[in-house]
This record gives structure tokens, C-alpha cells and sequence, in this order.
């Protein structure tokens, strides 16, 4: 029997996630405490190079991380989930990549981790995050590039914040000159480097989830594994060889892949509305939702505007039933698309099911709120569907 969701939830798991990630959570903050306070004891000479070091990186990679939520408008990954995959890379990927670079540094020779070394070690405690997400009721939330991209990038965001922190705490204690140009390359010409780095591994893990029956899906994964640490060894590399090196790098490479990386996003955000667009005539057929409330789902300027003014005239519990009720339509638009091209999981129609529950219940609870704005100025029809999916 399908368990029926609580109200003002738009996904019937939620619960089993809240138990699933709380605990985590509170070990990842448990560590992080105790690696700051191990930085401050043995990792850096002056503690006054953290009081610089951590408001600068707050700033430089909080752009960032506000770069990959715009990319998850459409469906908004659970806070929780984003809080796990940032703690992930501030705390376990640091601690492991610490710990093993120490340990093949005795053997290997500082040059060689750097350039081959570290850059195995850093993506793959980082990119392990992503095969966590993969694991139990997390694998519901990971269904698509675009979640591989948010996940990857807040793990790396969560790890730059953290590495940052030391060299520039660090640099500051060998002169200020040394500082202002560790700040400099770090924060404000390459803030994106780890994450770009990750990004790969994510993009790869989104195309092997999303293309179940693909006969290749097992090696996109590995492929966007190892062009992170092809990245990220070319990057380390060039900052060994000087100034020179490290902006030919920069121009040649980095940039070229950053516009690709951007291009992707932005595709697959596209790709995103589009599905949602083409679904919405379908559930308009089977009543799930109206042609007037049909038109609001439309586009993501639409949706913060109705947010917006139920928000205003209504408070805020009416606007997050509004908004479970948007992102449930959301989700079960994307599933039924991938029940279309035969892309399914092996579990679709129970989680057709539940979804259906889900964006029911959360209708019903913001009926209030559906009903006391007026439509907007186009709707969208019902269209029966040629090749129905499961109702």
C-alpha cells in the first residue's frame, strides 16, 4: 500500500530522507569543528590569517554556490541533501585527501602527488559523495544531469571552502604580499576551479542515471571521472611551472571548458522547461491540475511571481503549500517523460503513484491559495496523450 504523503509534503519519502541525512549531518559538523580546531593548532602560524581568509572565501565561493541553485529552480533538490553535499566536501573529502596525499608524499615525492597524486585522491573523496546519492531513498533525488552538476558542485564548493581557507591562512603568515596574490589567484580569478573539477564526474553520473538502457551508461561515469582529474592534474601542473604556464592553462583550457561546462548547464536547464512544458497538456487532460494553473507552471518568472503574491496576501504556510504543489507537478513531469522514451526505473509506477498522492495532496492543501489568485493571461489545454503512461 502506497503510504499517503503528510501535508505540505510534496515528496511521500521526506520523512525516511529527514532520518536518513540528520544524523550524517551532525557528524560532518562534529568533524568540521574538529579540523578547523586541528588547522588552528598545527595547520597555521598566524590564527589571524583565518580571520581574513574565512569572509573573503565566504564571499568569492558563495557566488558560486548561488550559480549551481539557480541551475536547480525547477526542481529543487531537499536543503538537507544540498547541506550533506557541502559538509561532505568540507569535511570527508579534506580529511581523506589529507591523509592519503601525507601518506604518498613519504613515498612518491611532493612533485608527483601534486601533479598526480592529489588529483586522483581530491576527485574521487570528492566524487564519492555522488555514489553515496545513489545509495537508499537519496537515489530518488538523483535522476538527471543537472542534479549530478548541484551535487558535485556543492561537495566541491564545501572543499575549496575549507582548502582555501588554509593556503590563504597560510600565505598570509609568510607576508602580505604572499597573501594578497594567494587571494588574488584563488578567490577572484578561479573561484570555479574545484568545482568545474567535480562537474565532470557529476555530469557523467547524471547521463549513466538518466539513460538507464543505454548500453554505454556505465562508462559516462568513468569517463567524467577521469576528465576531472585530467583537469585538475593540467591545472596543478601549470601552477608549477610559473606565471607563464598557469595563464596559458588558464586561457587554453580552463575557459574553454567553463564556457562548456556553462553551455551544458544551461542546455539542460532548457531541456528541463521544455519536458515540464510538454507534459503539462497531459496532466491537464487527466485533472491533475487546471489550464489556468497549468499556464503558471510554465516558466520559472510565473512561479515566483504566484509565490510571490500568495505569499503577500496569504503568509507563508499557503506559499510552501504552493510551492510543494509546483514541485511535485515538476517531479512527475520529468518521470513521466522518462516513462515516454523508456528511460524508466525499475520502481516507475509505484513512484508514479506516489507522486500522483503527492501532488494531490499538496493541491488540496493549497486550494486557498490556487483559488484567490487570477489566472494568467494564457492557459494551457488538455491534450490526450497518443501513448498514454500510467495514470
Amino acid at each position: 500500500m502506497i503510504e499517503r504523503p503528510p501535508v505540505l509534503t510534496h515528496q511521500p519519502w521526506q520523512r525516511r530522507q529527514r532520518r536518513s541525512t540528520g544524523a550524517p549531518i551532525a557528524v560532518l559538523v562534529i568533524l568540521g569543528i574538529l579540523a578547523a580546531g586541528f588547522a588552528l593548532i598545527a595547520g597555521v602560524e598566524d590564527p589571524k590569517g583565518l580571520l581574513i581568509a574565512a569572509p573573503l572565501c565566504a564571499i568569492s565561493l558563495g557566488i558560486v554556490l548561488w550559480c549551481y541553485l539557480w541551475l536547480d529552480r525547477w526542481e529543487p533538490e531537499p536543503t538537507r541533501l544540498l547541506l550533506l553535499a557541502f559538509l561532505w566536501g568540507a569535511t570527508v573529502a579534506v580529511v581523506v585527501s589529507l591523509i592519503l596525499e601525507l601518506a604518498t608524499s613519504e613515498v612518491l615525492g611532493h612533485g608527483l602527488v601534486l601533479t598526480v597524486a592529489a588529483p586522483i585522491i581530491e576527485e574521487a573523496a570528492k566524487g564519492a559523495f555522488l555514489l553515496v546519492m545513489l545509495t537508499g531513498v537519496r537515489r530518488r533525488e538523483f535522476d538527471g544531469v543537472i542534479d549530478g552538476l548541484v551535487y558535485a558542485g556543492l561537495t566541491a564548493i564545501g572543499f575549496a571552502f575549507i582548502e582555501d581557507i588554509g593556503y590563504i591562512a597560510q600565505s598570509f603568515g609568510e607576508g602580505t604580499d604572499v597573501g594578497v596574490s594567494t587571494v588574488v589567484l584563488r578567490l577572484v580569478v578561479a573561484p570555479f576551479a574545484h568545482p568545474l573539477f567535480t562537474s565532470m564526474t557529476g555530469i557523467g553520473i547524471g547521463l549513466a542515471v538518466s539513460r538507464v538502457r543505454d548500453p554505454w551508461r556505465l562508462l559516462y561515469p568513468v569517463v567524467g571521472f577521469l576528465a576531472a582529474v585530467g583537469l585538475h592534474a593540467l591545472w596543478n601542473w601549470s601552477l608549477t611551472f610559473g606565471f607563464g604556464s598557469y595563464v596559458l592553462v588558464y586561457l587554453l583550457v580552463m575557459v574553454p571548458v567553463f564556457i562548456g561546462a556553462v553551455a551544458v548547464a544551461v542546455h539542460q536547464r532548457r531541456r528541463e522547461s521544455a519536458i515540464v512544458n510538454h507534459q503539462l497538456p497531459a496532466m491537464v487532460y487527466y485533472r491533475w491540475v487546471t489550464p489556468a494553473e497549468a499556464g503558471w507552471l510554465a516558466n520559472i518568472a510565473a512561479r515566483r511571481t504566484w509565490l510571490r503574491a500568495v505569499a503577500k496576501r496569504q503568509g507563508r504556510s499557503a506559499a510552501d503549500a504552493l510551492r510543494g504543489f509546483q514541485i511535485a507537478a515538476t517531479e512527475l513531469a520529468f518521470l513521466r517523460d522518462k516513462v515516454e522514451r523508456g528511460h524508466a526505473p525499475s520502481d516507475a509506477y509505484a513512484l508514479h503513484a506516489e507522486l500522483v498522492d503527492a501532488l494531490l495532496v499538496n493541491r488540496a492543501v493549497a486550494v486557498a491559495p490556487l483559488r484567490a489568485n487570477p489566472p494568467p493571461s494564457t492557459t494551457i489545454a488538455a491534450v490526450r496523450p497518443d501513448n498514454l503512461p500510467p495514470r
